[in-house]
């Protein structure tokens, strides 16, 4: 056995090639989260075993999993030289539940791939892309704070990725790297089925005011949704300069972070962390400025009911939670990583049962 603390995604690869050329049985880990994904893909790569705590609160090293999520998740045991591997780069890692919803997908399917979380420092992108052909990668869900560096590393887009400057997914076909934005169509998909499908949100939307919270990558993918479905949207973020950068992109307007809840918008669309677990007593909109007849749509979805989504309702706002997108975008990610629809009412009721057991 040999231990290591995991520093970098380079790290992973060579402590799992290390095992791979081993001649005798060998089990090798890199600790800390940077390291998690070889504790999974161990036996993978030939390890006889890993390691794992017997309970998630009684973790006895850094980066380490829990028994149950090793088997209930991940499904360790059926791990083996074949298995293709995806998963999530993200910095921080700790929050995602897209490995218990892509490993459900693929369980369900009864598919030999495993979705696994790499924790990945921005500084570090662009040299874990060029890695992930040696880690046998497929595919990948792109979160905070990578969606837009990852665009410098495609091969191809689709025409929404080109439009929005951002990417949330990346298949790997060969020497190919192409960038699909599965966010934009999700958000506006269950924008669009809150109000009746997508006519009547046409109509319901033209014309009218919105004000997206957050100039990131989600951001921008819901800014160009909204702008291409005839709204006058908004844009406010703490970093006052991406917003006028995005402003400037789409020719929409941006205010001062400040000033938000100066307007009075028709919907109101979070793109921000805020009230995010463990953070869920904040809210990133007073109350008091909602009006019934304004919609309210948080991207967060952990917890599901955050207090903006609360506190909209008990204003009689229209309300749309981030589980109705997250499981689309869920599904428009497996439809990319195996050709076939994501199970999507398996996939929202693994994430409702998921958060509903958090303790806040």
């Amino acid at each position: 056995k040999i231990s290591t603390m995991g520093n970098n995604p380079a790290d992973n690869l060579r402590m799992l090639e290390l095992i791979r050329r081993s001649e005798k049985p060998m089990v090798g880990i890199c600790m800390g989260d940077v390291g998690t994904p070889t504790r999974i893909l161990a036996g993978k790569f030939g390890a006889p075993f890993t390691y794992a705590t017997f309970h998630h609160e009684r973790v006895l090293a850094p980066g380490q999993l829990s028994f149950q999520q090793m088997n209930e998740i991940y499904h360790y045991d059926r791990i083996n030289a074949d298995t293709e591997v995806y998963g999530v780069v993200a910095d921080p890692i700790g929050h995602t539940l897209s490995p218990l919803i892509h490993n459900t997908a693929f369980r369900h399917f009864d598919l030999n791939k495993v979705y696994v979380p790499f924790r990945v420092p921005r500084e570090d992108l662009s040299r874990f892309i060029d890695l992930t052909g040696r880690l046998d990668i497929r595919g990948l869900s792109v979160t905070i704070p990578h969606k837009e560096e990852v665009v410098k590393k495609l091969t191809e887009a689709d025409a929404a990725v080109a439009g929005i400057g951002s990417a949330n997914t990346v298949v790997f076909d060969g020497k190919k790297r192409l960038g699909y934005n599965t966010d934009y169509r999700a958000a506006m998909e269950s924008l669009e089925a809150a109000l009746g499908g997508r006519d009547e949100a046409l109509q319901k939307l033209r014309g009218k005011t919105a004000l997206v919270l957050g100039a990131g990558g989600l951001g921008k993918a819901v800014a160009y949704g909204l702008i291409r479905r005839g709204m006058n949207v908004v844009v406010a973020d703490g970093d006052s300069q991406q917003a006028l950068l995005l402003a400037k992109r789409f020719d929409c307007r941006s205010i001062e972070w400040s000033l938000r809840q100066s307007l009075s918008p028709d919907l109101l669309f979070n793109c921000t962390p805020i009230g995010m677990h463990p953070n869920v007593d904040e809210t990133p909109f007073e109350k008091h400025i909602l009006r019934p007849t304004t919609i309210v749509f948080d991207a967060v979805y952990n917890p599901e009911n955050t207090l903006l989504v609360k506190e909209a309702r008990g204003r009689n706002c229209l309300t749309i939670t981030g589980v109705e997108m997250f499981v689309r975008q869920a599904c428009r990610q497996i439809k990319l990583f195996t050709g076939r629809d994501g199970p999507a009412d398996l996939m929202r009721e693994t994430i409702r049962r998921a958060i509903g057991a958090a303790k806040y």
